[in-house]
């Protein structure tokens, strides 16, 4: 046995002395310290508690939920560090005012612990004492912070605020730290929106208010967090600050103005606190070539670019402003949504600009007007000419014949008439040139220019069909039987639709605004505002019975003696600021809303004349209103303004809140035809602005007798033009309907007597060519073209 003891003691003593210091040594990686000591690294050093820097709000017996804990080892970032935890344990720094549960359930006021007869615990949140009174109290207001701890590791406080039901947040009434109090101009900094005076300084501008009416403390509301609903008119930084919650800094962005949303931390919902203006334009300035008229020369294949500067009304630059450019002939040559006018064939346009909401200093329907916002903005006009020569493709119809006709005038000889399906009562051509409306008491008839060609048909919308919008397939159609005017598309069918009897429409260039005159009303469709109806029973007074009226030959559809010429008429002014509507009185309407106080919105009457006209036209160069009654042809001289729309404080943009409308102050001057016409159908001017023709029916005429009316217009401002009287060819009685080629250097006239078309030299007052449309009524006979349509063609 001694002999055992001593090997094993020879055995122990005989082990390397560095193999037994291996086996002891303790893993230092294993320690957050590195130093062998202290918490693990695979152990809960930390964790992360949210939401902590907004809180939570709760209303008295409001509850919420706490996000679930994440736990974190030490030494670590990243999703390794995470470490799985099976349950954590809640704490409160006041269980009476704001409880938590085992699940993370936060109580605005105590949850049911221990509940008798199976409630379930942690389902009933009970408010806090003293909440009954309705008003914050030492004991039912205040910030509680909740914790989470596991593994012996505690979690940052999550502060929860605790206040009674919030009935509004708005925004200060007055002062200059507040958004309603003024506009901004763009890119520069506005108030800073907070409960309590901003760590940027300034007073408190935003009032929380409760039940009774009386406003919360605001270290007891908690994080406000402000949102616009057109992020595009301002940017508000919700930025961290002293005090309580958040402070929204607001910048000022495009034109217009919006609501702003103010959110309570996380559970109450968003709600309109109040609004943002930034400053309109008050002025937008067009040049081309450094002229801020013309006219201006594009040649085809060199498109130009115009240039604008907009000033807003504290006189600061804006840029980035989504103008609408319009062309009054776009066919002839057009400008781009940028400002870029490109010739496409010889002619002359008028090019302006607008600023038009909702796309362009838009404000919500309530704000129209505070500030000038939510009001439209239009510019100088330019005068553009492109040189050159081109043909012409003409179409002809009457609503007494069931065909219609073209002519190519490179060959010079029409085409075999096309029957139609029904006889027509109307024929518009779109802006493209690429498709012919018809309309009827049946259906709307659709062809292609292209090869005269019927494409759809369809019979939900029958009607006359009275204009077709220039950015698109957009109809307006009446159906006098049903009195209902439809706004209308091949693709989608009825847009929207008013009740009315209607004999004339017009689309501003823009396509956003629609003018439609009857018999007895007058109707404006605004893209942004929808319909306005102006008749004798609306405030303010609009038109009753414009211009003669006339039957409308409702009781006969399809008989073929409807008169397209009947009833009132209206002529939209260049720029666009609102139509002139015939009638006795004369009167012209704005496009400048009375503000947001009317609903539906109106836009008042912009001026009375005490004359007499049937029929109208405007000058391209937005100087000259042409009407005609069958003895008179009149000449209004108008200046049409541009810039904002007027207000009560003009150009003083802390108080340019009211508007008042455009208001026009036309002189007229008038020149007596020579004759007496039985009816007025037409006053057709010219493109280039320097000519106007008058059509009409005479039933008194002798054939042979027939005389057309050219009103050649002064150049000088205000004064009146000469009226020539030219005689027609052959057995011509009466010129019923005109309109002139693209370039300007014919003008096309069916007459009546002879069934022909017409070709007039404008240059030279005198009938050069006649041709044969070739329609005829339903028993062969001859019938006069009453409606045409004209394109630009290549002379090769």
């Amino acid at each position: 046995m001694q002999r055992f003891f001593a090997l094993l003691a020879l055995f122990v003593l005989s082990i390397p002395v560095g193999l037994s210091i291996t086996g002891c040594r303790t893993n230092l990686s294993e320690f957050c310290n590195g130093a062998g000591f202290g918490p693990k690294t695979n152990q809960v050093a930390a964790i992360d508690l949210e939401p902590k820097t907004t809180g939570i709000s709760l209303s008295w017996g409001e509850t919420s939920q706490l996000k679930t804990p994440v736990a974190t080892a030490c030494g670590k970032a990243g999703p390794g560090a995470i470490i799985s935890v099976f349950n954590f344990n809640y704490g409160s720094s006041n269980l009476n005012l704001a409880d938590v549960s085992p699940t993370g359930a936060v109580c605005g006021g105590t949850w049911n612990r221990n509940s008798p007869g199976g409630i379930a615990d942690f389902t009933i949140c009970t408010p806090p004492p003293g909440s009954g009174t309705g008003t914050c109290t030492a004991t039912s207001c205040g910030v509680v912070n909740l914790t989470a701890a596991a593994g012996g590791a505690s979690s940052n406080p999550v502060p929860v605020f605790v206040h009674p039901p919030i009935t509004s947040i708005s925004f200060a009434s007055s002062g200059a730290n507040t958004p309603n109090s003024a506009c901004f101009s763009q890119n520069t900094p506005g108030p800073v929106l907070s409960p309590t005076p901003p760590a940027s300084g300034g007073p408190a501008n935003v009032t929380v208010l409760g039940p009774d009416g009386n406003p919360i403390p605001a270290a007891d509301v908690g994080t406000i967090t402000y949102t616009p609903v057109d992020k595009t008119i301002v940017s508000i930084n919700n930025t961290s600050a002293s005090g309580s919650g958040i402070n929204g800094a607001t910048t000022a962005n495009q034109p217009g103005s919006t609501v702003i949303n103010a959110t309570v931390s996380t559970t109450s919902s968003g709600s309109a606190a109040g609004f943002f203006y930034t400053c309109p334009p008050a002025s937008i300035s067009l040049s081309l070539n450094g002229s801020t008229t013309g006219p201006a020369s594009v040649t085809a294949g060199t498109p130009q670019n115009i240039s604008a500067t907009i000033k807003d009304t504290r006189n600061n630059p804006i840029t980035g402003l989504a103008l609408d450019y319009v062309s009054t002939e776009p066919e002839n040559i057009s400008v781009s949504p940028l400002g870029q006018v490109t010739a496409i064939w010889p002619g002359d346009t008028s090019v302006s600009a607008i600023c038009q909401p909702a796309t362009c200093n838009p404000a919500p329907l309530s704000q129209i007007g505070m500030f000038g916002t939510g009001t439209p903005v239009v510019s100088n006009t330019l005068r553009v000419t492109s040189p050159g020569t081109n043909s012409n493709l003409l179409w002809m119809a009457s609503t007494q014949s069931q065909f219609f006709s073209s002519i190519d005038l490179t060959t010079g000889t029409a085409g075999t008439p096309i029957k139609l399906p029904f006889i027509p009562n109307s024929m518009v051509m779109d802006q493209t040139g690429s498709t012919l409306y018809f309309g009827s008491y049946r259906e709307i008839m659709i062809y292609s220019t292209a090869t005269n060609a019927l494409s759809t048909q369809d019979t939900s919308v029958p009607g006359v069909v009275l204009a077709v919008s220039p950015t698109g397939g957009t109809v307006v159609i009446n159906d006098q039987l049903r009195q209902v005017i439809y706004l209308y598309t091949s693709k989608s069918g009825v847009q929207s639709s008013i009740a009315g009897v209607a004999t004339r429409a017009t689309f501003s260039p823009d396509g956003k605004n629609i003018y439609i005159v009857g018999p007895n009303a007058l109707y404006v469709f605004n893209i942004a505002t929808g319909w306005s109806t102006y008749n004798s029973a609306t405030t303010p007074a609009g038109p009753t019975q414009p211009g003669a009226a006339c039957n409308l030959d409702n009781n006969t559809p399809g008989s073929g003696t409807f008169d397209p010429f009947c009833g009132p008429n209206l002529a939209l002014t260049v720029p666009s600021i609102g139509p002139f509507v015939s009638g006795s009185p004369t009167t012209a309407w704005g496009f400048c809303s009375a503000g947001s106080t009317a609903s539906p919105i109106y836009y008042p009457q912009a001026a009375s004349l005490g004359i007499q006209t049937d029929q109208l036209a405007a000058t391209d160069n937005g100087q000259h209103i042409l009407g005609a009654d069958p003895t008179v042809l009149s000449d209004i001289n108008v200046a049409v303004p541009t810039g904002m729309c007027p207000s009560t404080l003009p150009g003083d943009p802390a108080g340019n809140t009211a508007q008042i409308g455009i208001k026009l102050s036309p002189t007229f001057n008038q020149l007596p035809l020579g004759f007496t016409a039985s009816e007025i159908d037409q006053v057709v001017a010219s493109p280039a602005s320097n000519i106007a023709f008058v059509t009409y029916n005479n039933n008194n005429q002798a054939a042979g007798s027939g005389l057309l009316p050219a009103y050649s217009l002064s150049t000088t401002a205000g004064n009146a033009g000469t009226l020539t009287n030219i005689q027609l060819s052959g057995t011509a009685k009466a010129p019923i309907s005109g309109i002139f080629s693209p370039n300007t250097t014919l003008f096309f006239v069916g007459t009546s007597g002879d069934n022909l078309v017409h070709f007039i030299n404008p240059a030279t007052l005198t009938d050069t060519k006649t041709i044969n449309p070739g329609l005829v009524d339903n028993s062969g006979n001859p019938v006069p073209v009453q409606i045409m349509a004209v394109k630009p063609r290549s002379t090769t």
